[in-house]
């Protein structure tokens, strides 16, 4: 059972593309033997030495392994602001307000995607043949924008920043503190609307 898993992940290892969902299909395999391992040692605790030693390798593993995942599941967690931004986009603004949103690159490829467009009466706009400082790009209502000072400064006389987004920015060490790593957190992107648009609200 493991060695036509194995044959096949090294085959594929000769594909100039590779993509981890080329070979997930050999996962359950290899969780299997995995498994039966561990019960094999588990089973054999008592015999020698060597096998209380690979029974506490176990357990080791498997307590590692629940913070790895503990931590990539904080990390995901941050890692979509354009999703977040565009949520509470919907929540601070009037569903019948006459809205169109620009969504940036950095936006979109964050998890920005149409199934987020709730809003029928809203056009969503996702052009990237904008220009700095183009006058077309400052028509918009709303925009969601990578938080960039230079470009934000450009809206400075058109838009207002409603809110800002964070997300993940990378992994620090701190070793004074327990645990001595920890997530950093900054400002990935930031809302801004249409300065008239506000005072039609008003």
């Amino acid at each position: 059972m493991l060695f036509p898993s194995i044959g096949f992940i090294f085959l594929y290892s000769f594909l100039p593309h590779k993509e981890l969902r080329f070979i997930i299909y050999t996962f359950p395999i290899l969780n299997v033997v995995a498994a039966m391992g561990c019960s094999y040692l588990t089973i054999k605790y008592h015999k020698s030495f060597f096998y209380k030693l690979g029974f506490f390798a176990v357990i080791a593993h498997l307590v590692i392994n629940i913070c790895y995942t503990g931590l990539l599941l904080y990390v995901s967690h941050h890692n979509y602001p354009g999703g977040v931004a565009m949520q509470k986009l919907h929540e601070v603004v009037p569903p019948t307000a006459a809205v169109s949103v620009h969504i940036d690159v950095a936006s979109a490829q964050t998890g920005v995607s149409r199934f987020l467009e709730l809003n029928q009466n809203w056009r969503y706009d996702k052009r990237e043949d904008f220009k700095p400082g183009e006058d077309g790009i400052f028509e918009y209502t709303h925009k969601l924008m990578e938080m960039d000072p230079n470009y934000v400064s450009q809206h400075q006389k058109t838009h207002r920043i409603m809110f800002n987004i964070s997300g993940f920015s990378g992994i620090g060490f701190n070793f004074s503190k327990i645990p001595p790593l920890y997530i950093k957190i900054e400002t990935k992107l930031v809302a801004l609307e249409k300065i008239d648009t506000l005072t039609r609200k008003r």
